[in-house]
């Protein structure tokens, strides 16, 4: 250790606020995973929950200073039954350490996955067309595979069981009511959501009601699947997800409505990709009778997350001047899902 200066402070994030290398190698000396040499903020994450760690036996992720109580454990627990279960490239180990002596709350550390970050804008400049197609094909497969972990009901995991709890009504009608609270919270904050937006809404949800009660097999739901939680990299020439990060609100559910998020984005990149994302997917999984009509909802629902989180934060990833419908209503058209 000599020729460091552990004593140092270092503020890698508002979320972590200042560290000390000492309280880094404390960590690390806990799990035996060497000597400390550097640390690095990460640039990429609304929240910046995530440092890497450099020492002499490897690569790391340090990601503290949980959202809220159990988040570490949600996300372990998801991580290890991908990693039983399937074939997701997921962080293995996940360790735990729910003591708060060391940071003043608890912690992960986990290996450092191999690729590269998408969300990098420099990175997405040297993206062919052709990249994004294998890319779109990549997404689609990795997300199959993470649907094959299947559970005997819809429910999100319980910090107080440590195990799967079930939703207490059916599961479309699960989503209604999220759809409704979300709705309702954006109207507490601000005046973005109008009327009009709500009455849309509400026809879309009627349009499609029937299709959401079609029975399905429970599947492991990430619900923030999207390129800047995965990396990447070329596997023999081939573009292949080589990691999947961020578990944070993952549940069981319709797999169905994890395909929003990276529809979305790969439709603002190109038209094509969002169609070649589906009709690969659907090489692994095939829809039950319903999906066009029952889309446009998990849609609105995944936009609904996003809505709700720009107007409570105030982010610029919305223009200002438009509603919700406005927004999202372009996404939701049938001719996308055809």
């Amino acid at each position: 250790m000599t020729g460091f200066v552990y004593n140092i402070r270092m503020k890698y994030s508002e979320k972590l606020g200042e560290i000390s290398d000492e309280q880094f190698q404390t960590a690390l000396t806990k799990s035996n995973l060497g000597t400390f040499i550097k640390a690095e903020a990460i640039p990429y994450g609304n929240f910046k929950q995530n440092v890497f760690l450099n020492t002499n036996r490897g690569e790391y992720v340090f990601r503290g200073n949980p959202h809220f109580p159990g988040q570490f454990e949600q996300e372990q627990f998801s991580i290890t039954l991908l990693k039983e279960k399937t074939k997701v490239p997921v962080p293995w180990p996940f360790i735990v350490d729910e003591s708060t002596n060391i940071f003043g709350w608890s912690y992960v550390l986990m290996p450092k996955l191999p690729g590269i970050q998408i969300e990098d804008e420099g990175i997405q400049k040297t993206i062919t067309p052709k990249d994004w197609s294998q890319l779109a094909i990549a997404y689609a497969k990795n997300l199959a595979e993470m649907h094959s972990l299947t559970w005997p009901t819809c429910g999100k995991y319980d910090e107080k069981t440590k195990n799967i709890k079930e939703f207490q009504k059916p599961y479309g009608e699960w989503v209604i009511e999220q759809i409704n609270n979300l709705l309702n919270a954006s109207r507490e904050i601000n005046n973005r959501t109008t009327d009009d937006d709500i009455e849309w809404v509400h026809s879309i949800v009627e349009n499609g009601h029937e299709a959401l009660l079609i029975p399905f097999t429970p599947c492991y739901v990430m619900q923030d699947y999207q390129w800047s939680n995965m990396l990447v990299d070329k596997v023999n020439g081939v573009w292949k997800v080589t990691g999947v990060f961020d578990l944070v609100v993952g549940y069981f559910g319709d797999g169905e409505t994890d395909l929003s998020r990276m529809y979305k984005k790969l439709l603002e990149q190109n038209n094509e990709l969002g169609d070649l994302f589906i009709k690969s997917y659907t090489t692994h999984h095939s829809f039950r009778s319903g999906f066009e009509k029952r889309f446009p909802i998990y849609i609105i629902l995944d936009c609904l997350i996003v809505w709700k989180f720009v107007q409570k934060y105030n982010k610029n990833w919305i223009e200002r001047d438009v509603s919700f419908r406005e927004w999202c209503e372009k996404w939701t058209k049938l001719e996308n899902f055809k």
